[in-house]
């Protein structure tokens, strides 16, 4: 083997890579030079093409109607499709592990406020979106954009002892220089030898004279010094990220890629004009720049409309640059590496190793194995050429029958009052048959069968929500799910499209942002996100290339998905006071934010406190709180209750004593009354058997008599008192229970 083989291939020269990279632009995909698709989707697309040809093209009352199927369809898309990504997050990171969930939740959160909000992205969509479906590609460029900031200051009479302090920078990465120095005093010589002399005489008394009269000293040192008037430029360099939508002319990509992702082209190429003062301010050397040569619109097939601008500043004069990202093996070692590379007038401004591709390119339609996709375009602009010429015979044949073409006898007619119509005009004729109408051509009533058919095809190419409203109509009659079905089948071309952008140019963008913030951004980033202050240090983030893409729902879907949470949350309810486990708080605050986001309400949460909030978490320990008082005041009411049954059943208990012991005297008067009514009789049986005895006999019986009626009061008495008794218990029990209820 020939060891010359073996050896290292040298350094590419400036030259050779300057040649490699042209020979890719000449031979990529894209670009303004000759590129004319650009030009044509445009023509199409503000109803410039298709123009009027042959004989019609000198008549000019002839009709110049273009149908603008391109743009409604373009437009009626992009206004079906753009709602899908009007979400809280267009794109989350996927964790990496379990203990990466909250992190790569909050880095999310981030980069979506900043997209959305920071950045402009739902402009940046649009434009983006209605790039791919005019010109089968989209491009957006994401990058650390760092330049120099400039400012000029000038300060009068500053002593030469402040100078220092003058030009000391005030923020990060800046640079002070002189402009211009006046000298507007000159130093006081003799005062400052002076005070030389006096320390070098007497240091200690010179040092005791400083301690005590610093400030007078120095203010004297001052104003023995000499003072200038100069004026400063401080230089800043000033970074921060950009992400910009790129016309898909400006982007140049390798003619052998067969992909719509750019991350891993072998060539791509921003093709970009830049001013003089632009280039410099990025940190290129003025004396290369000053050399470049100007850019004019004519030099290359530009393809939209610009105005032609020709600056008197030089500063401020055009000029085409090349910012290549090439693969290729610039060092000699056989591996082929990125590298950053910007040409202008076939000269190298910079050569720099690059890891990484800024640009992200996205599709509507994806061609397998192609880099440029399907445009909507070109499936709508033979709709368009077939609509134009017919709609503008229908309206020649209109203004036809209304002006018709007339024959005329050459010599018998007035010509004047001919070609003057206008309403019961009068026209002079010489013969009555010197004027013959020529017969005009009908338009046939195919021809408006014809446009129907080109409407149905439109929205069956694309643009679908022009046709929406009339195909509502038409089914007004049929079922919800009848309706759901057409309206469905009507979205699935423009959600395919949705999707297709959403994994190609938003994944993209994300992974791109995320790599920006993470390499450059330094310090804390915080932003207040649905109403919470988040901060995260971007260069702590770990590198993150899982990202899932949320693709929102159209208006419809959103429609269908509210009704259907709505059920949700009355089945929730119904769930929750049955007091079933298969509901909770959280799964009901997820369902009403969920369906008022579908809504179209930002930050729902304004609106309803998250359970697992701190905020709901207090407020659950409040609702706890009071549950507890409530069954603590319960259980004392319950147990007053049980107190006043207790009093209750001791009253009914007295009552229950006081009426046996009431009985016991019912009968024991009874007894006794018997006993006595006995005891009468045996009396009045004795008074009658004993009429007869003597006076003495008599009395002593009557005073027996007396004795046993004393006693028998006596005895009625204590009845009555006991009957009382009984009284006074009764109503005493009737008093604690009316007490009592």
């Amino acid at each position: 083997m020939d060891n010359t083989e073996c050896e290292p291939k040298a350094h590419m020269s400036d030259g050779e890579l300057v040649s490699a990279c042209m020979e890719e632009i000449g031979g990529g995909i894209g670009g303004t030079d000759g590129n004319e698709d650009i030009s044509q989707a445009l023509d199409y697309f503000f109803g410039r093409t298709p123009g009027l040809s042959g004989s019609k093209a000198k008549d000019p009352n002839a009709s110049r109607f273009v149908s603008m199927d391109v743009q409604n369809g373009v437009e009626s898309t992009l206004a079906e499709i753009m709602p899908t990504f009007v979400t809280d997050n267009v794109a989350h990171y996927q964790p990496t592990s379990e203990k990466d969930e909250d992190q790569s939740k909050m880095e999310s959160q981030l980069v979506n406020y900043l997209f959305m909000e920071e950045y402009n992205g739902y402009t940046l969509l649009q434009t983006c979106i209605k790039d791919a479906l005019l010109n089968k590609n989209c491009t957006a460029k994401a990058y650390w954009d760092e330049r120099a900031e400039v400012e000029y200051e000038t300060f009068e009479d500053v002593p030469e002892m402040a100078l220092p302090s003058v030009l000391q920078p005030n923020k990060e990465n800046q640079q002070v220089d002189i402009v211009e120095q006046v000298v507007t005093e000159e130093a006081n010589t003799e005062q400052a030898e002076m005070m030389q002399m006096a320390a070098m005489a007497d240091p200690q008394a010179a040092q005791v004279a400083m301690q005590g009269a610093q400030q007078e000293v120095q203010q004297a040192m001052m104003d023995a010094q000499a003072k200038y008037t100069i004026k400063i430029k401080r230089t800043t360099m000033v970074g921060k990220p950009v992400i910009e939508a790129v016309p898909p002319e400006n982007v140049i990509v390798s003619g052998d890629h067969d992909s719509p992702y750019l991350y891993d082209a072998r060539f791509v190429a921003h093709e970009k004009v830049e001013t003089q003062s632009s280039l410099i301010a990025q940190g290129f050397d003025p004396e290369i720049v000053n050399e470049l040569s100007d850019y004019s619109a004519d030099d290359v097939s530009r393809n939209r409309e610009h105005t032609e601008y020709d600056s008197a500043d030089r500063s401020t004069r055009n000029i085409l640059v090349y910012e290549c990202f090439y693969l290729i093996d610039f060092d000699g070692d056989g591996i082929a590496e990125r590298r950053k590379v910007v040409i202008s007038s076939n000269r190298l401004l910079s050569n720099d190793e690059w890891n990484h591709v800024p640009m992200v390119g996205g599709v509507a339609t994806i061609v397998p194995h192609k880099y440029q996709g399907l445009s909507l375009f070109e499936r709508l602009k033979g709709i368009q050429d077939t609509k134009t010429p017919i709609v503008r015979a229908i309206v020649d044949g209109t203004q036809l029958s209304s002006n018709p073409r007339i024959g005329i006898v050459t010599g018998e007619v007035n010509i004047d009052d001919i070609l003057t119509s206008r309403t019961g005009g009068m026209v002079r004729l010489n013969n009555p048959n010197s004027i013959v109408q020529i017969p005009n051509p009908e338009v046939p009533q195919s021809s408006y069968g014809m446009l129907e058919y080109f409407d149905t095809m439109r929205s069956e190419y694309g643009g679908s929500a022009i046709g929406t409203a009339s195909q509502a109509q038409s089914i007004s009659g049929d079922t919800a799910h009848g309706v759901e079905r057409v309206m469905s089948a009507m979205e699935l071309s423009n959600a395919m499209i949705a999707r297709s952008v959403g994994e190609t140019l938003v994944r993209g963008i994300f992974i791109q942002m995320h790599h920006l913030l993470r390499e450059n951004y330094k310090g804390e980033l915080t932003a207040k996100v649905d109403g919470k202050w988040l901060t995260s240090m971007p260069s702590e983030w770990v590198n993150r290339t899982a990202v899932s893409v949320q693709i929102g729902s159209s208006q419809a879907e959103r429609a269908r998905l509210a009704g259907v949470l709505s059920q949700v949350v009355v089945s929730q309810k119904e769930a929750i006071s049955m007091g079933s486990t298969l509901a909770n708080e959280e799964g009901v605050y997820t369902a009403v934010t969920d369906m008022a986001s579908l809504a179209g309400i930002k930050n729902p949460d304004r609106y309803f406190v998250d359970p697992t909030s701190k905020e709901g978490q207090q407020a659950n320990q409040q609702k706890q709180q009071q549950q507890a008082q409530e069954k603590q005041k319960q259980e004392q009411v319950q147990q007053m209750m049980l107190q006043a049954q207790m009093k209750l059943g001791e009253a009914e208990y007295q009552k229950s004593q006081a009426d046996m012991l009431a009985e016991r005297v019912k009968l024991q008067i009874a007894q006794q009354k018997l006993d006595y009514d006995s005891e009468i009789s045996l009396l009045k049986m004795q008074l009658e058997r004993e009429q007869n005895q003597n006076q003495d006999y008599k009395d002593g019986v009557k005073l027996s008599v007396e004795k046993e009626k004393q006693d028998a009061d006596i005895a009625l008495s204590i009845t009555e008192l006991e009957l009382d008794a009984q009284r006074d218990a009764s109503a005493q029990y009737n008093e604690n229970r009316e007490e009592l209820q």
